[in-house]
């Protein structure tokens, strides 16, 4: 029925009940195939709800009673974590330019307006080097003034915005943003910015490792190009409690 070879294996792990985030990670990679996944998937429900229901066997039944409650609490508090929006980094011709940045920044100011009015913290980490820095005999000079006046000035910090400097991939490395969170009883981080496949990457994965509930909103973080974005958020989706934003 189905010629498709991706298809084909995309159908079997369906029919396996592989967790549906995984597929769609396939899927992001094969874009035409959705729809007709999508009609599978209905069409599959249509006949699961039309068959008799069977009552669980004991052994399933606390194997959910224990699945469900090795589920983390739900998030209660939420940062906005911006990282990198930087001078060096948006500025047409720079030595480490990230043109997609530049494409970010109307949604980003929008979103940390409306962060803001909900009272939600906005933290800006911003890599940060001295004129010694070891990272500079690998990468050109950048970032050397102080974090706050690297920030792009579109997306200046509000007075009571935190801001955070960091030389490591990761915004949690040898910085205090760990204990920022811990401190404000933050459980939760959205974490925007650039780049995707180094600092939002390294960053999410760490925030994981440490308990937090993390989201990549799609449309706030810039990759050096989209095709890495996609890859580096497919990844990023398998990794409950990690839910990036997949666009369809």
């Amino acid at each position: 029925m189905y010629d498709d070879p991706t298809l084909q294996q995309i159908i079997e792990r369906i029919l396996a009940a592989t967790p549906a985030r995984v597929l769609d990670v396939a899927l992001g990679a094969q874009p035409g195939l959705r729809s007709e996944v999508d009609t599978l998937r209905e069409t599959l429900a249509a006949v699961g709800s039309s068959l008799a229901p069977v009552a669980p066997s004991a052994a399933a039944r606390a194997r959910l009673s224990d699945a469900l409650g090795a589920l983390p609490a739900v998030a209660t508090k939420t940062a906005v974590v911006v990282l990198d929006m930087l001078i060096d980094h948006l500025t047409p011709g720079g030595a480490l330019e990230v043109p997609r940045a530049r494409g970010i920044v109307p949604a980003l100011q929008k979103r940390l307006s409306e962060a803001r009015a909900a009272g939600q913290w906005v933290i800006y980490v911003c890599d940060h080097h001295e004129p010694d820095d070891p990272d500079l005999l690998s990468w050109p000079d950048h970032n050397l003034d102080a974090p706050r006046a690297c920030i792009w000035p579109a997306l200046a910090p509000a007075a009571a915005d935190v801001v955070l400097a960091h030389r490591h991939y990761s915004a949690f490395s040898e910085t205090a943003l760990d204990a920022t969170l811990r401190a404000a009883g933050v459980d939760a981080l959205e974490i925007t910015g650039c780049v995707t496949e180094i600092q939002v990457y390294a960053t999410a994965i760490d925030a994981l490792q440490r308990g937090y509930r993390v989201t990549v909103p799609a449309h706030l973080q810039a990759g050096s190009m989209e095709s890495v974005e996609q890859m580096i958020l497919g990844t990023l989706c398998q990794l409950p409690p990690i839910a990036p934003d997949l666009p369809r």
